[in-house]
């Protein structure tokens, strides 16, 4: 299974680009929620770093969620791996009549929200009930990653 690399790097600054806008101070988010956090230019060159290969390895994840054909092509992976021609020809079959079924920004949108609310949605909660967070930093903190994963989506299922 071909893989767009050059896409699924640059899709890894969509969380960047995305956070840097919705965590400033002066976002209309940020003065709704009344949340303050620190200033996106007081971060040091070894921490944007770190932030994106977090979000390299969350796009990452991402493909599996959002690429059906994924799934099918890992079954028959470690037959291909050990040079079986019949596992092959099956997925090269498969792949060839139903490799593009899916695979449009739609439908990675609608996976991105099925993947905020399963994924993000627990953690933001959890972290809010522990810290005795109001309402208000769930929806900010949700509402981020709602947005995030529905662009991560679509741009995965479209482009990579």
């Amino acid at each position: 299974m071909n893989l767009n690399y050059l896409a699924f790097f640059l899709i890894s600054f969509v969380p960047l680009i995305i956070g840097y806008i919705w965590y400033q101070p002066h976002s209309a988010i940020s003065r709704w929620s009344g949340i303050t956090f620190g200033n996106p230019k007081e971060l040091s060159l070894l921490q944007i770093i770190i932030c994106f290969l977090l979000s390299f390895t969350l796009v990452y994840g991402y493909i599996n969620l959002v690429i059906h054909q994924m799934g099918f092509y890992e079954l028959f992976f470690t037959d291909i791996m050990k040079g079986s021609t019949e596992a092959e020809k099956i997925v090269t079959d498969f792949l060839s009549e139903y490799g593009d079924k899916h695979r449009h920004f739609g439908h990675g949108v609608f996976h991105g929200v099925i993947n905020a609310f399963v994924f993000a949605l627990p953690f933001i909660g959890l972290h809010a009930i522990m810290d005795n967070r109001g309402k208000k930093y769930v929806i900010h903190h949700f509402s981020y990653w709602f947005l995030t994963s529905a662009i991560i989506g679509g741009l995965i299922s479209d482009f990579v």
